[in-house]
């Protein structure tokens, strides 16, 4: 059983990454709201995968970030300034996907590019695969 928790993980892990490369082509195609939803979800893959990673679950994407805050960020292992753009990037791929008439210019999107990479870099130097 624990093999299954290992593969799901890793796939998680490559999701991130593969996602992260996708914002970046969408980034030189200059498609902001896209860029930012992508970003979103590299983040999110990967928090996702340190949570089952320790095997917490939760059921939605609020739940995810909600977990990954207390079971992760409050013991001090990713930092506030790091996991605020997760936090960020929540907020504005809700936004760009469903708010009619609202999108997002080159500087919103160079404000978390970067950010992204380095929360996506720490939290997977936590997780620790045989």
């Amino acid at each position: 059983m624990e093999e299954d928790w290992t593969a799901f993980v890793r796939y998680r892990i490559e999701k991130a990454d593969e996602t992260y490369l996708a914002a970046q082509v969408l980034y030189e195609a200059a498609q902001w709201n896209s860029v930012v939803n992508r970003l979103y979800y590299s983040c999110f893959y990967v928090a996702s995968a340190l949570l089952l990673h320790r095997h917490i679950t939760a059921k939605s994407h609020a739940g995810i970030i909600g977990q990954f805050s207390e079971n992760v960020v409050r013991t001090g292992e990713i930092s506030i300034d790091d996991f605020r753009v997760y936090s960020k990037l929540l907020n504005w791929r809700t936004k760009g996907d469903y708010s009619d008439l609202y999108d997002f210019t080159q500087e919103d999107v160079d404000m978390v590019m970067k950010p992204a990479r380095v929360f996506i870099n720490r939290v997977k130097e936590l997780i620790v695969l045989p």
